[in-house]
């Protein structure tokens, strides 16, 4: 007896240190990367791990999370159960409290360790057999299953043997268990030989487990271990304003950007840990998804493969530099090392094709369960190209000189900034800013043919409404949202310093806009730079209106069948999705379609993240696949809330030759037409061009 106790205590202490060294190290590796404050608001923190580790929350979203769950769960419960299964096999008769000598937890343990079985299988099932996309068929996967099986038939086995060998009444409600115990009885295998067998299992199953914790560290389920810290220091500021912001202003700042792994934060480098490859990101992508050289997934990998052999070559030479540990290695003739110390992280681990495709539309964020920040890496990056090299898209950077020197990525010239209000009758600020809430048009509003029409709608409607309201005219600029996603930090706080010292010098506080983009910029960004307003989207400001009685819709508008869609910077990133859909169910004769990708499944337009200014040379146009997504609803219009998105749309159905029949609508142009008020809904009425009319 006391040779196995001192054997059990000699390969476990082995096992941990193995475990704790490695740990260890990769935790090193960690310390690489820059610093940040992960560690306010504690209680949100552990609040998120019970949300999101706990209970699953993301997973459940989707068809097949329920077979992670029940894998995370019983495996939980299953561990609960491994503790007195080890410590009995140690010493007769030792109970652990609340498991041992309960035979309630023996029947929950039973049952999740056959659905656990269960979901393995189906797993394994899906990953090697129907081998989607999104899921590698690696070996690495299919260790990590085998050790799961085996843990758990060692123990029903070595478990049930100890049921007919001494019946217990903590075990009764135990189905496995007494089922194979009721086996084993009546076999007549001789009471000597099942002692020797069950030692052996119960070795099997020690053995595995600690093999399993050995194994862990240097494979993918290293998001067991990452991803509940993870989700702790994960990103506690509202969606659209999580991009750091750079001090342009300190002196000693020698990086603009990322160009080198260690430039990372440490946060972003434990992102890589946490990763479970589970692909949920690359599914969702639609840049991957429309045969760009870009996977979130793959990006994430990438970096942690970089981030493991740099850190093992940085902690070896015993450096955080990259310029002093390329000194040692050169001293020390180790070309591993310097050829290691010279990758580029931009070129030899990213490509500049895949850095450029991101739409920045935060699908991937939104549907990754141990909550990883993409996003922010390709900006950082981008940064890099950008503000150290100049090296960027030839369109985006005429966009960003056109805003350098007109204030809009069109160039068109500054001073006509306010000619599309001049038959409206709207206050200018300078005229007159004694307004209860500042229209904020955009550089789309202002600038594009298409957009004009929705801002003269939307104007229509809060005049309507006897809404108080002014422009800022040509002192608007263009509130940077492209620059800074381009990677251009310089170029947005440039604008937006200045937009903010002009509104400030107005005292406004409240803000309508049509654009999502200059919604979220201003909602969310503008605040680290002194410039906090109350900042609403104009289809949330006219479902206010007609919850207000302010306007009302009148009850003889042509049916019309529209197909929704959510873009990206209202839906995923500000959270709004009823509004919209709440006014067009609001008029007679509208029916809402949705389409199979909605709401936060949403299918980006293609034109976010700076796109609209980028030419797509690369797959397919996101904005046609879109419009294919739309055109299975079988529409009358396509309704949607954003200028990019309109655009995108527009061009969606011209490529599609079904433009004659189908039409892009704002949710603004509909409600004017709806407007009860019998001068502006027939004046709309006689005004509307060809495609209004050919809709209904």
């Amino acid at each position: 007896y006391m040779a196995m106790v001192l054997a059990f205590f000699a390969v476990l202490i082995a096992a941990l240190a193995w475990f704790g060294f490695n740990v260890n190290k990769r935790v090193s590796y960690l310390r690489i990367g820059q610093e940040e404050n992960r560690s306010d608001k504690v209680g949100e923190r552990i609040k998120g791990i019970l949300i999101y580790v706990f209970g699953q929350r993301k997973l459940l979203k989707e068809r097949f999370g329920i077979i992670h769950f029940f894998i995370f769960w019983g495996f939980v419960i299953i561990s609960l159960g491994t503790l007195q299964f080890i410590v009995e096999g140690l010493s007769e008769g030792f109970i652990f409290p609340l498991i041992g000598s309960n035979p309630f937890f023996y029947l929950v343990k039973d049952i999740f360790s056959v659905l656990v079985l269960a979901a393995l299988g189906v797993a394994a099932y899906r990953r090697y057999v129907i081998r989607p996309a999104r899921i590698e068929a690696n070996l690495d996967a299919g260790i990590i299953y085998l050790f799961i099986t085996g843990l758990i038939l060692t123990e029903f086995a070595a478990s049930g043997i100890r049921t007919a060998l001494h019946s217990s009444p903590h075990t009764g409600l135990a189905p496995v268990y007494n089922v194979i115990a009721g086996y084993v009885s009546e076999s007549g295998i001789a009471a000597s030989s099942l002692v020797t067998t069950y030692v052996f299992l119960w070795w099997a199953h020690v053995i595995l487990l600690l093999a399993f914790l050995v194994f862990l560290p240097h494979s993918k389920h290293m998001h067991l271990m990452a991803a509940p810290f993870n989700v702790f220091f994960r990103n506690l500021k509202p969606r659209g304003g999580q991009i750091k912001p750079m001090d342009l202003e300190d002196e000693e700042m020698e990086d603009f950007g990322v160009n080198r792994v260690e430039l990372y934060t440490w946060k972003q480098l434990l992102d890589a840990y946490a990763c479970a490859e589970c692909g949920r990101c690359q599914d969702n992508c639609p840049a991957y998804l429309s045969g760009k050289p870009i996977s979130p997934k793959d990006m994430i990998h990438k970096i942690k493969d970089h981030v493991l052999e740099k850190g093992e070559v940085l902690t070896r030479l015993g450096t955080n530099s990259t310029e002093e540990a390329l000194e040692k290695a050169e001293a020390a003739s180790d070309e591993a090392a310097s050829k290691v110390l010279n990758k580029e992280l931009i070129g030899d681990v990213l490509t500049e094709d895949e850095i450029w495709s991101c739409t920045t539309c935060y699908s991937c964020q939104e549907q990754c369960p141990v909550l990883n920040e993409h996003i922010n890496k390709f900006i950082d990056v981008r940064r890099s190209l950008v503000l150290e090299e100049s090296n960027f898209p030839q369109e985006a950077q005429t966009a960003c000189r056109n805003v350098e020197n007109n204030f809009n990525p069109w160039g068109i010239g500054w001073s006509d900034r306010a000619d599309w209000a001049e038959d409206l009758e709207i206050k200018l600020m300078e005229d007159d800013s004694n307004v209860d809430i500042l229209y904020w048009p955009g550089c789309a509003g202002a600038f594009d043919d298409r957009s004009q029409k929705v801002a003269a709608s939307f104007v229509k409607i809060m005049q309507e409404a006897g809404v108080n309201f002014g422009i800022l005219g040509t002192e608007e600029k263009c509130c940077g949202d492209f620059a800074r996603r381009i990677g251009n930090e310089y170029l947005f706080q440039m604008v937006a310093e200045e937009n903010i010292e002009t509104m400030n010098e107005y005292g406004v506080t409240r803000i309508v806009t049509t654009c999502p983009h200059c919604l979220n910029t201003l909602t969310n960004e503008y605040p680290e730079f002194g410039g906090k307003y109350d900042v609403i989207h104009h289809t949330q400001f006219i479902a206010q209106l007609i919850d207000e009685g302010k306007i009302e819709l009148r009850g003889d508008m042509p049916a019309m069948d529209i197909a929704y869609h959510d873009s990206c910077y209202l839906g995923r990133y500000n959270g709004e999705y009823n509004a919209p859909r709440k006014i067009l169910q609001s008029i007679p004769g509208v029916k809402v379609l949705e389409m199979e990708r909605s709401k936060e499944r949403s299918f980006c337009c293609g034109a976010g993240g700076g796109r609209m200014w980028m030419e797509e040379h690369l797959g397919e146009q996101i904005n046609q696949m879109r419009v294919d997504q739309a055109l299975e609803t079988n529409p009358q219009a396509v309704g949607a809330n954003c200028p990019f998105c309109l655009t995108m749309i527009e061009d969606g159905l011209k490529a599609r030759e079904v433009n004659e029949n189908v039409a892009a609508l704002d949710v603004a142009e509909i409600v004017v037409r709806a407007i009860k008020s019998s001068e502006v809904g027939k004046k709309e009425d006689a005004d509307a061009d060809e495609k209004l009319e050919a809709v209904g």
